[in-house]
C-alpha cells in the first residue's frame, strides 16, 4: 500500500505525460470510432434531459461529435503548446471528464461488458488527473506566470 502512495506523490515526466494522453486517446478513438461507426451501434436521441430529441441524420452527426473530442488533446501533443494556464488546463481537464461521463451515458447498454463501460472507466483517468495536477507538463506550469527573484 505504500509503495502505491509514494507512486502517486512523484510527479510524472513530460514524456510520459504526453505519451499518456496519446494512448489514452488514441484507444479512445479507435473504440469509439470501430463500436459506433463500424459496428453501427446505437445511442440514446433524447438529449439534455429528455428536452431535445434528435433524427436519425442527427444521431450520426452526434456520433461524429463524440468521436470529435480528441482533436483537441492530440492537437496539444502535437504542437506541445501552452495555450491556457494551469488553473484553466485543470478546469478543461474536468470538462473532458464530464463529457466522457456524459458520452458513456448516452451510448445504448448491451447485456454484456462492451465498449460503454470502458469509456466509463476512461473517465476516472481525466478526474485523477484533475484531482492531483500532476498531469500538466512543466511547460504548461508555467505558462504565463511572472517569476520574480528574490536577491538577498
Amino acid at each position: 500500500m505504500m509503495w502505491l502512495i509514494k507512486f502517486i506523490q512523484k510527479r510524472p515526466s513530460d514524456r510520459t505525460i504526453l505519451v499518456g494522453r496519446v494512448v489514452f486517446w488514441l484507444l479512445y478513438i479507435g473504440v469509439m470510432y470501430y463500436n459506433l461507426i463500424a459496428l453501427d451501434k446505437g445511442i440514446d436521441f433524447e438529449y439534455f434531459f429528455w428536452a431535445l430529441v434528435l433524427s436519425i441524420e442527427e444521431a450520426q452527426i452526434a456520433k461524429y461529435i463524440m468521436i470529435g473530442i480528441w482533436i483537441v488533446p492530440v492537437f496539444m501533443w502535437l504542437t506541445n503548446l501552452c495555450f491556457l494556464k494551469k488553473k484553466y488546463l485543470r478546469i478543461l481537464q474536468i470538462i473532458f471528464w464530464i463529457l466522457l461521463f456524459y458520452i458513456a451515458g448516452s451510448i445504448e447498454e448491451s447485456p454484456n461488458l462492451d465498449f460503454d463501460v470502458l469509456i466509463w472507466l476512461m473517465w476516472i483517468l481525466p478526474l485523477f488527473a484533475w484531482i492531483t495536477g500532476k498531469c500538466i507538463t512543466s511547460k504548461c506550469l508555467k505558462y504565463k506566470e511572472k517569476i520574480t527573484k528574490i536577491r538577498v
